[in-house]
């Protein structure tokens, strides 16, 4: 089925409306529904986990909070898009959402022309201001249909696709500012990624090959610990190698659950950083929450609600 552009313009693409905004996290490990209102604050926050037809929970829950043709947010899981670094092509204006799409084809596991293409660039200093360099995300665009589809048939209105990366950034980005640089390290189920942050900008963004999947509370975690552990210092050993930053001071984990606690502790005392798990209590838009649970699991669809606090990114769509 064909992709029309207005399917694509949602792609990394939100709009400022002035009217409150739903943030909604889609993937194989449920599905998240969040609603800022106009004053930014979070008013609704609950996660579903993957059972049934979310589609129809979804156009019942919009049907009866009165929803329709609000703007929504989608973030969607890092199973769905691969997230590829490269050079910023030497080029202006237009001309660079072709030439971008033309140094990530031959990293794509199918044909460009099939791919919904966007990207975002890194700060001026990041690699040592050697070579500008970004971030491209890409996916099939019938996959950003097949995800989408269901959501405006719910009546809701997408105006934009954020990737998660981006979404948990959101979060960070809000959070109180000390000295030095922040690592975030989200996990799922079979993976993870770790961004690590300056000033409020993303300098690094990596996937980490170990997940959620692997880890049993109460149980001996040693390889997952050490696997964890290696992940994240190669991160760090490379932020400030190659990206000729400062030192990493602290460090949140999300999802920051009681059973993950032994996660934190496992890494506070090997990395000799403040680690603390991420809780979105700790920002002031979700105070009207009480579930802490519920917020820890939707924490991505918060996140694409919320929107950048300050845009130290240039973010466009590619396609």
């Amino acid at each position: 089925m064909a992709i029309s552009t207005a399917w694509l313009s949602k792609w990394f693409n939100k709009n400022d409306t002035g009217r409150g905004r739903v943030g909604l996290a889609v993937g194989p490990d449920g599905l998240a529904i969040t609603m800022v209102n106009h004053l930014g604050v979070l008013e609704y926050c609950q996660f579903h986990d993957p059972q049934g037809d979310s589609s129809q929970l979804l156009a019942d829950i919009v049907a009866e909070k009165g929803w329709e043709d609000t703007p929504c947010s989608v973030v969607l899981h890092p199973v769905y898009y691969q997230l590829l670094l490269t050079e910023e092509p030497p080029v202006e204006g237009d001309e660079i959402q072709a030439a971008v799409r033309w140094k990530v084809k031959e990293f794509l596991d199918f044909p460009v022309e099939e791919a919904a293409i966007a990207y975002f660039g890194l700060p001026e200093d990041a690699y040592r201001g050697r070579q500008k360099m970004l971030y491209a995300a890409a996916l099939r665009k019938t996959t950003l249909q097949s995800l989408i589809s269901p959501i405006e048939a719910s009546g809701l209105n997408v105006d934009c696709v954020e990737i998660a990366e981006l979404a948990m950034h959101n979060i960070i980005s809000r959070l109180p500012q000390e000295g030095g640089g922040i690592a975030m390290v989200q996990l799922h189920e079979g993976e993870g990624f770790i961004n690590l942050v300056e000033d409020g900008a993303v300098y690094l963004t990596r996937r980490l090959d170990i997940g959620l999947d692997k880890f049993n509370a109460g149980v001996d975690n040693t390889r997952f610990f050490d696997a964890l552990f290696l992940e994240i210092q190669r991160s760090l050993d490379y932020y400030e190698s190659q990206l000729g930053k400062g030192i990493i001071t602290r460090l949140f984990y999300s999802p920051g659950l009681p059973e993950t606690v032994p996660i934190g502790d496992f890494l506070s005392a090997q990395l000799g950083l403040n680690v603390a798990p991420l809780e979105l209590s700790m920002c002031e838009v979700a105070e009207a929450i009480s579930d802490n649970e519920q917020l820890i699991r939707s924490a991505s669809a918060v996140g694409a609600a919320l929107g950048p606090q300050r845009s130290q990114e240039a973010i466009r769509a590619a396609s």
